[in-house]
C-alpha cells in the first residue's frame, strides 16, 4: 500500500465524523469506524440493508431529493436508533455532486456525513467547564491579592492607634485609612454580586434608549469632564431588551466612565445605538451599543485581556469593570468586544431585541 494511502486510512478511520460513501445507486463503497459505531451496524449488516430501513422514510425521502436535484442538505437534530434501539442525536450532511473522473472512469458518488451532536455537545461541556476552571482560579487569586492589601493597611493603622507612641494627628490619619480602605474592601465584594446566577424570569422589557440617556447624565455630573464633549446618536427604531436596568445601568456607566478616563484633557466620545437585522442573536435582531473614544487607545497585545479579573492598563484599576461587565451582558444573551485603533477605542454590546 501506498504510503499516501496509509495516511487517508489513519485519518478516515480515526476521525470524529461519521463518513458513508455510495454510488449514485446507494451501493455501499466505503463507510469509516464512526459512522458504523453512530449507526449502530457494521458494513457487512449495512450491505444488506435497505437505506430506507437503515435511516427511516423521511430521511431516505431527502437523500433521493438531494441526489435528484443534485444539491446538497443538511439535516439537523435527527434521532437514530440502531438494532440495540440505542438513540443518539446527530447532524446528517448529504452532498451528492462528488465526482471521479480519469481517461477510464467518471463516476458520480454520495458523500453522507454524520456528526454526534451529543459527542460535540460533551466536548464543549468540557472545554467550558475548563474554561470557567481557570478564570475562576483567576478570579480568587486576584481577589485574595485585592483583599490583602487593605488589610493589611488596616492593621498597620489598627495597631498605630493602640500603641502609646501615636499623637492625635496620626490617631486621626490612621482613622481615615482605616475607613478608606474597608469602604474599598465593602465596594469590591459587592462588586461580586452582581455575578450570581440570576433568574430570567425576573428579568424585564427595558429600553436601551432611555438607561443610556441615564446613564451619560450621571456621568457628566463629575466636574473633571467638562473639557470632554460626549453625544449620543440613538436608533429610532425598536430598542428594547430582556434584562435589568440596574444591571445595565452598571455595564454602560462602566464604558462610559473608562472612555473618559482614557482621555487625558480635551477629546470625544460618541454612543451610538442601531439595530442589526442582517444577522440573528439567538434566532432575533440583536441591538449593537458603541462606545467609542478618541484617547489614549488600547495596546493591541492588552485586548485579548481585557474582560479577564484583575486586569487593568490603568495604574489604579482593580481590574473588575469589565470583567463584571461582560458577565452581566452573558447574562441578557449578549456580549462586549473591544477594538483600538487609528486612534479611536470601540467597545461594542451585542443584545438580542426583546
Amino acid at each position: 500500500m501506498k504510503e499516501e494511502n496509509v495516511y487517508e486510512e489513519i485519518i478516515l478511520e480515526n476521525i470524529l465524523e461519521g463518513l458513508i460513501l455510495c454510488d449514485k445507486d446507494l451501493n455501499l463503497k466505503y463507510i469509516n469506524q464512526e459512522a458504523e459505531s453512530l449507526i449502530g451496524y457494521s458494513e457487512n449488516q449495512i450491505k444488506k440493508i435497505s437505506f430506507e430501513n437503515l435511516f427511516g422514510k423521511d430521511i431516505f425521502s431527502e437523500i433521493l431529493s438531494s441526489i435528484k436535484n443534485q444539491t446538497p442538505k443538511v439535516l439537523r437534530d435527527i434521532i437514530l436508533k440502531d438494532k440495540f434501539s440505542n438513540q443518539v442525536n446527530i447532524t446528517i450532511f448529504i452532498n451528492p455532486v462528488i465526482s471521479s473522473q480519469s481517461t477510464q472512469t467518471n463516476k458520480e458518488y454520495i458523500l453522507i456525513q454524520l456528526f454526534n451532536l451529543e459527542g460535540t455537545n460533551v466536548l464543549n461541556k468540557k472545554n467550558k467547564f475548563e474554561d470557567e476552571e481557570k478564570i475562576m482560579s483567576q478570579l480568587f487569586h486576584g481577589l485574595a491579592h485585592e483583599i490583602k492589601n487593605p488589610l493589611s493597611g488596616i492593621k498597620g493603622a489598627a495597631q498605630l492607634i493602640n500603641s502609646n507612641i501615636a499623637d492625635k494627628d496620626e490617631i486621626i490619619e490612621c482613622s481615615q485609612i482605616i475607613e478608606s480602605e474597608t469602604e474599598r474592601l465593602s465596594k469590591l465584594v459587592n462588586t461580586f454580586k452582581y455575578l450570581q446566577p440570576s433568574n430570567k424570569e425576573s428579568f424585564e422589557v427595558v429600553n436601551i434608549n432611555n438607561i443610556i440617556s441615564d446613564c451619560i447624565k450621571i456621568c457628566n455630573m463629575d466636574k473633571k469632564n467638562q473639557g470632554i464633549n460626549i453625544s449620543y446618536e440613538a436608533t429610532t427604531e425598536s430598542c428594547n431588551v430582556k434584562g435589568s436596568s440596574e444591571l445595565l445601568k452598571i455595564v454602560f456607566i462602566n464604558l462610559i466612565k473608562n472612555a473618559y478616563d482614557s482621555i487625558k484633557k480635551k477629546g470625544n466620545i460618541w454612543v451610538r445605538t442601531k439595530l442589526n437585522k442582517k444577522y440573528k442573536l439567538n434566532k432575533k435582531n440583536f441591538l449593537v451599543i458603541e462606545v467609542i473614544d478618541n484617547g489614549i487607545g488600547i495596546k493591541e497585545s492588552n485586548l485579548k485581556d481585557l474582560f479577564k479579573p484583575f486586569f487593568s492598563t490603568k495604574k489604579d484599576g482593580q481590574g473588575i469593570g469589565l470583567f463584571v461587565s461582560q458577565k452581566i451582558i452573558n447574562k441578557f444573551d449578549g456580549y462586549i468586544e473591544a477594538t483600538s485603533n487609528d486612534g479611536k477605542t470601540v467597545f461594542t454590546i451585542y443584545l438580542p431585541e426583546s
